[in-house]
């Protein structure tokens, strides 16, 4: 049986931001890992910007010599750096007073630049590991011939990493099994693996199953599956799994220690572990950043987003190119119409009229008596946003959400209410509904750009209206506080509803720059007021 190690990268892997841990934590986590018999501890990241105090994001080797102070006899301490992030003058000649080993993580255009770049790490007297980002992305031809020029480099480990979570058991067996085949036996073979499909465990036990019993080999983990988005394989799971089944050599109980002091302190600021989104990140085989922007648009449904995905070719799933994924969105979504008639009957309809858009904000129940009285007095048609807003005779309701739309079968409103609609509107559409063309109403620059209020402030530029009133549009505020009824809320979390507010601020103000003749005005308190400034 090979020798079988178990490396820790909580430090480095958690979702904190600056990796801020704080010092007294560095010092617990080293120390308990120590202390819980891990093989080889990763105290963090090697990186150009200036050290912060507290932080596992260092840039120099000195900076972590301070949480090495009692380096445990026998143990591997190492640090990671992404190959063109870290430029090597920062590093100082090994003295064992800091770390042992580093670890090198490359993408598929950098496999032709890694092996020197690792050498100039070598030179100085590191041990030296290497690993590619997202091994799926690779094929086998490329792999095997990496690996042949491992083996004339003769590293310390060469790993493979499912960066993506994208890994079932038989993906997983193939790749290492490749590399097991072809990397010479004196080359730790390591497996990394992310939490997307909820296999990081499983996998983690079954390639140390496989593999450990006939070479040297290294698994990573982190403590609770600590790690950006889906998180990792769990070290306490995996060092339980390896006492029970191989060898009695880790401390439960010292990692657990960690878990209830450190990791929930972690959890306090940050969260990380499974979830749909993510789940279909690791369908895909995709950046989770793809994820988490399309995620930022608040109205987006989970099989929407697998849609979206879905529609990257295999490149654009790996980057995060946030233009893209706008044009996808809205691509997606639409469904274009001939609306050449619709608009010119609401434009009749417009004509000459006063018109209030009344969105459902706290004041169109709270400031009730003066809404009616300005439409009683203006005799204002009146267009509800996106929700059959009780209290009020509704002339239209203009509806721009699948979810708002289907809710009105659910909602009382007059007969005589007409509807209109936007394309992208999903299912069944009720008959004498009006509907626009979604895309025509849409301007790139934003991420929540499809915002109701705003669509149909465009929609009468269309229409050839030139002023609007505008009553209930109060702006995002905290839970409880944005929406006349609390049923209306979205679950949007108060730093997302400051950045809804602010973009919904820059298109209102972009809106009155291109179309000046257009004229806004608002009768209830709004934070959108300031866009006319």
């Amino acid at each position: 049986m090979g020798r079988l190690q178990l490396l820790d990268c909580t430090l480095r892997e958690a979702p904190i931001d600056n990796l801020m841990w704080g010092e007294m934590n560095i010092h617990k986590m080293i120390h308990g890992l120590e202390m819980a018999n891990v093989d080889i501890i990763e105290c963090g990241f090697l990186k150009n910007a200036d050290y912060i105090k507290g932080s596992t994001s260092f840039q120099r080797v000195e900076d972590i010599i301070p949480f090495l102070k009692n380096k445990k006899k026998g143990k591997t301490y190492v640090a990671l750096v992404d190959y063109g992030r870290y430029d090597l003058k920062y590093l100082s000649e090994y003295d064992r007073r800091s770390i042992d080993a580093i670890r090198v993580c490359f993408k598929k255009n950098e496999i032709g630049l890694v092996l020197d770049y690792a050498a100039q790490i070598r030179a100085k007297g590191y041990q030296v590991c290497v690993q590619h980002v997202d091994t799926m992305g690779f094929f086998d031809e490329e792999i095997i011939d990496f690996i042949e020029k491992v083996n004339e480099f003769k590293p310390l480990a060469y790993s493979v990493v499912d960066t993506f979570g994208a890994m079932y058991e038989e993906d997983m067996l193939h790749y290492t099994g490749l590399a097991d085949q072809y990397l010479s036996k004196d080359i730790l073979l390591g497996f990394h693996a992310h939490n997307n499909l909820m296999l990081a465990d499983a996998n983690a036990q079954s390639y140390i199953n496989k593999m450990s019993a006939h070479r040297d080999v290294v698994v990573d983990a982190s403590l609770f599956g600590c790690g950006r988005s889906a998180g990792n394989a769990h070290t306490e799971l995996i060092a339980q799994f390896i006492n029970k089944k191989h060898e009695e050599k880790y401390n439960i109980d010292e990692l657990l220690d960690l878990i209830d002091t450190v990791i929930a302190s972690a959890q306090e600021v940050t969260s990380w572990g499974y979830s749909i989104p993510y789940f279909i990140a690791g369908i895909y085989n995709a950046h989770t950043f793809n994820v988490k922007q399309l995620l930022k648009r608040h109205n987006i449904k989970s099989k929407d987003l697998r849609g979206i995905i879905e529609l990257l070719d295999d490149v654009q799933k790996k980057k995060y190119d946030y233009a893209l994924l706008e044009k996808l969105y809205v691509e997606y979504f639409d469904n274009p119409v001939a609306d050449a008639l619709a608009l010119e009957k609401l434009s009749n309809t417009f004509k000459n009229r006063n018109i209030l858009l009344l969105a459902p904000g706290k004041s169109v129940a709270a400031e009730k008596e003066h809404i009616q009285k300005f439409i009683d007095e203006k005799k204002t048609m009146v267009i509800a946003v996106n929700n059959v807003i009780s209290g009020y005779q509704l002339d239209y309701i203009f509806y721009s959400s699948t979810n708002r739309y289907n809710l009105r079968k659910f909602q009382e409103c007059a007969p005589e209410t007409k509807v209109i609609v936007t394309s992208n509107i999903q299912g069944a559409i009720e008959e004498d509904t009006t509907v626009v063309n979604y895309s025509s109403l849409i301007k790139f620059g934003w991420v929540n750009l499809d915002s109701s209020a705003i669509l149909l402030l465009r929609l009468l530029i269309r229409c050839g209206v030139e002023g609007v009133y505008v009553a209930g549009l109060d702006g995002y505020r905290s839970a409880g506080d944005t929406f006349y009824k609390n049923d209306l809320e979205t679950g949007v979390e108060d730093k997302d509803r400051q950045e809804l507010t602010r973009e919904n601020t820059e298109m209102i103000a972009d809106i009155v720059q291109t179309n000046p003749e257009f004229e806004i005005h608002f009768i209830t308190q709004s934070e959108y007021s300031k866009a006319l400034e």
